[in-house]
């Protein structure tokens, strides 16, 4: 297969592995983060989850990619990004086990969101980092293909990352603060993979540094509305329209998702326990579709084009 011959040549660049194992670990973290904090909000036997506590966690999860994540490269392009990666899951690590402390601690939902925010944002800078850092471990020839297969994988890393937190929960402990623990391991494990790149590795390159933090952030936004003229073009109606396309499956997989744990906590199920290993199997098959998409659609793509491939995908997906 192409995704397996690409991944190959890309294993072989030793810089490009070790990266790629920080993102594994650090977004298999995630994934036993989120579905811990998913836990505890939707599953928990003692609470009787509303919709404004879940529309909560999700905001969690997805406010720092809206806000800070336009932004991170500004602050990037001044740190060096191998430190980012070990002071950021090291910081992860630090507010996830705060968290679990205070899940423990049976606190208002409030502080519990504000602890989970913390590692979230974290989280936005520390995937910019892994992207921004491509270029420096794979030549230019390999970069986009890199570029497409190592968020995949990271993808992956964190469905995988929730079925582990579904099997603690289930088999080892149904203490949701004791999954969370598990996840600030795996947070710690990134940032002492991280220690395998040299320091300097990684970047930035001072010289393209803007000269004042103010300056930076204000070009970010300015080239963020200069991207939406460019796309407004009448020549450019297909890139806005993949872009378009894309923001409703996603905006419609999140409204699925929050229906599903609604369901899978109050109508398919009669306990919590029931309940949340029926979530996890649908996750799990979830985890199956994006593997299979990997694979599947560099053939398919190429074979109906990347526009119609989209069609019959969106498709499948309102049949089912």
């Amino acid at each position: 297969m192409a995704v397996v011959r690409d991944l190959r040549v890309l294993l072989r660049f030793q810089g490009f592995r070790r990266l790629l194992a920080v993102r594994l670990l650090s977004q298999g973290a995630d994934g036993v983060f989120q579905v811990a904090l998913a836990s505890y909000v939707v599953f928990s036997p003692e609470k009787q989850t509303s919709a404004a506590a879940i529309a909560s966690a999700m905001a969690v999860l997805l406010l720092p990619y809206s806000l800070v994540g336009p932004f991170a490269g500004a602050l990037l392009d001044r740190w060096r990004r191998r430190q980012v990666f070990l002071y950021g899951n090291l910081l992860r690590a630090l507010m996830a086990s705060v968290t679990a402390v205070l899940i423990l601690g049976q606190v208002p939902d409030w502080l519990l969101f504000a602890s989970a925010l913390c590692v979230t944002a974290v989280n936005r800078f520390v995937l910019a980092g892994l992207s921004a850092a491509l270029p420096r471990v794979v030549d230019s020839e390999r970069l986009v293909v890199a570029n497409s297969l190592s968020p995949t994988a990271g993808t992956l890393a964190a469905t995988a990352g929730g079925g582990l937190a579904f099997l603690v929960r289930l088999v080892v402990s149904d203490s949701d603060a004791v999954v969370v623990l598990v996840g600030a391991a795996l947070y710690l494990c990134a940032a002492l993979a991280s220690l395998r790149i040299a320091k300097e590795l990684l970047g930035p390159d001072r010289a393209l540094v803007r000269p004042g933090l103010a300056t930076a952030l204000t070009g970010t936004a300015h080239d963020l509305l200069a991207g939406l003229r460019h796309l407004a073009a009448p020549s450019r109606r297909e890139a806005a329209w993949a872009l378009a396309a894309m923001s409703l499956m996603r905006f419609c997989y999140g409204a699925m998702l929050v229906m599903l744990l609604m369901l899978c906590r109050y109508a398919l199920t009669d306990t919590t326990e029931e309940g949340l290993a029926l979530l996890g199997l649908a996750l799990g098959v979830s985890g199956a579709g994006f593997f299979v998409a990997a694979v599947v659609t560099p053939w398919a793509a190429g074979r109906f084009g990347p526009g119609r491939w989209i069609m019959l995908c969106a498709a499948a997906a309102a049949v089912l």
